[in-house]
């Protein structure tokens, strides 16, 4: 079990230190385009379409490296009075009961809309035309790695239950 674990926090976390870099291109494109519109008077065309499609990129992909680093938001104002293994338990059945099916769920459908759009070949509306077939596609990658991760957040939950806190 360990293993496991030590591959899906690695692969996320990998992904995680990868792909925040996005964040600097975005910022990147985004002064150019700028400056070019106000400096020289000369407007890029696809500055706009990328932009937008590198902090989907970012928003999507980081979701399980998020929840690696526990960042995501929580409401705990009435879980922080329970002890540990109560807010374990609880985390299991809430993951059990609406983590999974959604993530099921997200996973079923991302792929089907991602595969139409591969399948036409489907492209932004604009002058530049961009392929949106492979960001689809990173809904259905991001959502396979938040799957995973939450998968291994269960099992440590179901450590702590079970006593056995340190063995993950």
């Amino acid at each position: 079990m360990r293993g496991f674990l030590w591959v899906v926090d690695g692969l996320n976390e990998l992904v995680g230190r990868v792909f925040s870099w996005a964040v600097v291109l975005i910022m990147l494109i985004t002064v150019y385009d700028v400056a070019m519109r106000f400096l020289f008077g000369m407007p890029t065309l696809w500055a706009f379409d990328v932009v937008k499609q590198l902090y989907a990129l970012e928003f999507m992909i980081l979701a399980g490296f998020g929840l690696v680093r526990n960042a995501h938001v929580s409401v705990d104002v009435f879980t922080s009075k329970l002890s540990r293994r109560k807010q374990a338990g609880l985390e299991v059945v809430s993951y059990l009961i609406f983590f999974l099916p959604f993530m099921v769920m997200l996973i079923w459908k991302s792929y089907e809309f991602a595969a139409r759009s591969w399948a036409s070949g489907e492209t932004t509306w604009g002058v530049v035309a961009l392929p949106v077939y492979p960001i689809k596609t990173v809904m259905v990658v991001a959502s396979v790695l938040l799957l995973l991760q939450g998968i291994a957040k269960i099992i440590r939950e179901i450590a702590v239950l079970a006593g056995r806190e340190s063995a993950c």
